[in-house]
């Protein structure tokens, strides 16, 4: 995937993103994979609003890949479907997989289920198949990253959680 073509606010051709298939979060999730992960896709303004960001916070920060998984797919009727949305018991099970493996809390529920309902862009820093931190980032950026109504910038705030994700996902644990 082209990332650039994507995004409309990334413009480095030597970015530091990877298109991750859901086979491939599992995977990372049941065989103690460790990974900066992006849940959401170009089809978010607010996922569009931050990939310019975390490219340049996550080279900043030394990071070489960071993953990212778009819940949109095309199913078998040849249309688009969110696996957030929980249409099917197939794509409710594999939703709710992700949901109980990353530990994902929100007050907000999937439609007729007790599923949490995940916000994009949510990034999760995944340690030895263990979430061991995330966020949901609410930002739009017009010009700059900010909350709906509200002018003042964020992008300082944004830079700090997203620093302290990545410096959890690298810490190095001794127990004594």
């Amino acid at each position: 995937m082209d990332f650039c073509s994507e995004y409309k606010y990334l413009n480095d051709p030597e970015n530091v993103f990877v298109d991750l298939k859901y086979e491939d979060l599992i995977q990372i999730l049941d065989n103690f994979g460790s990974a900066l992960v992006i849940i959401g896709g170009s089809f978010s303004e607010n996922m569009q609003a931050v990939m310019k960001e975390v490219n340049d916070i996550a080279k900043r920060e030394g990071v070489e890949k960071v993953l990212v998984y778009n819940p949109r797919f095309i199913n078998v009727f040849q249309e688009e479907e969110d696996l957030r949305d929980c249409l099917t018991l197939e794509n409710k099970l594999k939703y709710y997989y992700i949901v109980e493996k990353t530990k994902f809390k929100s007050d907000t529920l999937v439609r007729d289920t007790l599923i949490a309902k995940m916000d994009v862009p949510t990034f999760f820093a995944i340690k030895n198949g263990t979430c061991v931190d995330y966020f949901t980032s609410k930002y739009v950026k017009d010009p700059y990253i900010h909350l709906e109504n509200d002018l003042e910038d964020r992008t300082l705030e944004f830079d700090i959680r997203l620093t302290s994700l990545i410096r959890k996902l690298k810490e190095k644990r001794k127990f004594d």
